[in-house]
């Protein structure tokens, strides 16, 4: 900035470049001349007195926190001219300052995960960085089965319930029926799990410590995305019974196909035996107002295009997509929980991958 003679900061998200944030303290007298003169030297743009110059110039800076994607009271620390701009990039600052167990190492960063939207490994782990304090809440105390995809969404993947014997000590497992599932009450787990390249992570119903389930979810699940309106009208249809018994249900985009709709019940003293009864009625309810559009035939062959309204598997054992988490699919898209008014016509599922729910 050519009238106060401010840096500013830019730094690549998602192959784009993005200001963070100016400064102006830490540099001496000589340094800031000379990166004053590089710049004007270099300029490709003057404008509302702002000079811009093509990226090339990496420094390291210190920095309070990162509030709205920006640095707070930056200051510089020294140039590396050891790196090129390209490696300056957003995950690899989340990554960098976040505090986890010392026996978490993050390694094959650059490795490509998602092909189309070229979001590598550092990508994926900077995702569970930032979505953390939203998806651990649905984590904790319940036991985990993820899908690893360790070479990528298009390689081959592989259902984990058994915690793997090279497991740091300070990962928390509990034994069920002779497997050691992996509970993720922290960051240093799920940062763990997703350097192991855990790209899906589906949770029970009730916690470690409960025999009865926290929710009801219901799983609306269409042909195909391009049946995806079916899944749309029938989550609407439900909204409207639900509300009018008074019950209170939210929204969540599945990240494959449909749509989950999810009722809190942990006040309630209900088993899953008590929940079958309410779950049964409310699917033969709707088969029986839209015969042509909603079944709950298991086989598919037998579906015939209906979208499938998914009630058997919500039961003990079984498990869900938890909220937030990633989906093995080429748009990169997320489990993401919507609001009920983003339930219409224009809902699409491609649209909540990784880079727009963390925007």
């Amino acid at each position: 900035n050519s009238y106060n003679q401010e840096i500013v900061i830019g730094i690549r998200k998602y192959n784009e470049s993005l200001r963070m944030g100016t400064f102006s303290k830490g540099m001496k007298k000589e340094e800031k001349k000379l990166l004053i003169q590089t710049i004007l030297n270099n300029q490709r743009q003057n404008e509302d007195g702002m000079i811009y110059i093509d990226p090339g110039i990496c420094v390291e800076v210190s920095f309070r926190t990162i509030e709205n994607g920006q640095l707070i009271d930056a200051s510089f620390s020294t140039f590396k001219f050891d790196m090129v701009w390209e490696q300056c990039t957003w995950e690899s600052l989340i990554l960098n300052n976040t505090s986890v167990s010392q026996d978490v190492t993050f390694t094959n960063l650059d490795k490509v995960i998602w092909e189309d939207l070229l979001i590598r490994k550092e990508g994926l782990l900077s995702y569970l960085c930032e979505i953390s304090s939203y998806m651990l809440p649905f984590l904790r105390e319940r036991i985990l089965t993820t899908i690893r995809y360790p070479n990528g969404i298009k390689g081959e993947s592989f259902f984990q319930k058994n915690c793997p014997d090279y497991a740091p000590s300070f990962i928390q497992t509990i034994e069920k029926e002779g497997t050691h599932f992996i509970v993720c009450d922290d960051i240093s787990t799920l940062l763990w799990l997703g350097n192991q390249l855990a790209v899906e992570f589906h949770i029970p119903f009730q916690t470690i410590h409960e025999e009865s389930p926290l929710e009801i979810v219901f799983d609306l699940d269409p042909p195909s995305r391009a049946h995806f309106s079916l899944a749309i009208k029938a989550a609407v249809e439900m909204k409207r019974i639900f509300d009018g018994l008074g019950i209170v249900s939210f929204p969540k985009l599945s990240g494959s196909k449909g749509i989950q709709i999810h009722i809190p019940i942990s006040n309630l003293p209900l088993s899953y035996s008590d929940t079958r009864i309410f779950t049964s009625f409310i699917s033969n309810y709707l088969i029986e107002q839209f015969p042509d559009d909603f079944t709950i035939e298991r086989f598919k062959k037998n579906r015939g295009g209906r979208l499938y309204i998914d009630y058997v598997q919500h039961a003990e054992g079984k498990t869900l997509i938890c909220p937030y988490s990633t989906r093995g699919k080429e748009d990169a898209t997320v489990a993401a929980p919507l609001y009920w008014d983003e339930v219409n016509d224009n809902l699409k599922i491609k649209t909540f991958n990784i880079p727009f729910v963390l925007n």
